[in-house]
């Protein structure tokens, strides 16, 4: 199951930044980016954060997922935005087309392939329960 190690990875990372940068209070939501590309169950990777966290200073924070989506530079003919997507009658979700929309080129992906932590959700400690 790789969200666990997905999971691990993005904890760790969040407890190292934490040991050097310590927030002022208690992390609620860990905000991460995923690209359209990653493939991997968002439900499993939450479990698994879940899981990890506990006993931790992230224990109970939860994970907030932004779906990325897929964008393309077409270094032939300069293209740059949007994918166009496949999608067929009874597929459960659209195929990005790495390929530029205008010239059919090969494209370069330029967002849609991240897995990133961008961001936390702290509850402040009141001044009083600090002392």
């Amino acid at each position: 199951m790789h969200e666990y190690s997905l999971a691990q990875g993005l904890l760790g990372s969040l407890l190292d930044y934490l040991r050097e940068h310590p927030v002022p209070g208690k992390v609620k939501k860990v905000h991460v980016q995923k690209g359209e590309l990653v493939v991997l169950s968002e439900w499993a990777l939450k479990e698994a954060f879940s899981i990890l966290s506990a006993g931790t200073e992230l224990s109970g924070a939860e994970l907030v997922i932004e779906n990325i989506p897929v964008r393309v530079r077409c270094p032939s003919c300069g293209y740059e935005g949007d994918a166009r997507y496949l999608v067929e009658e009874g597929w459960h979700m659209a195929i990005p087309i790495l390929s530029c929309p205008q010239c059919s080129l090969p494209a370069e992906v330029i967002s849609g392939k991240e897995l990133a932590i961008v961001g936390l959700g702290v509850e402040e400690t009141p001044a009083e329960a600090k002392s």
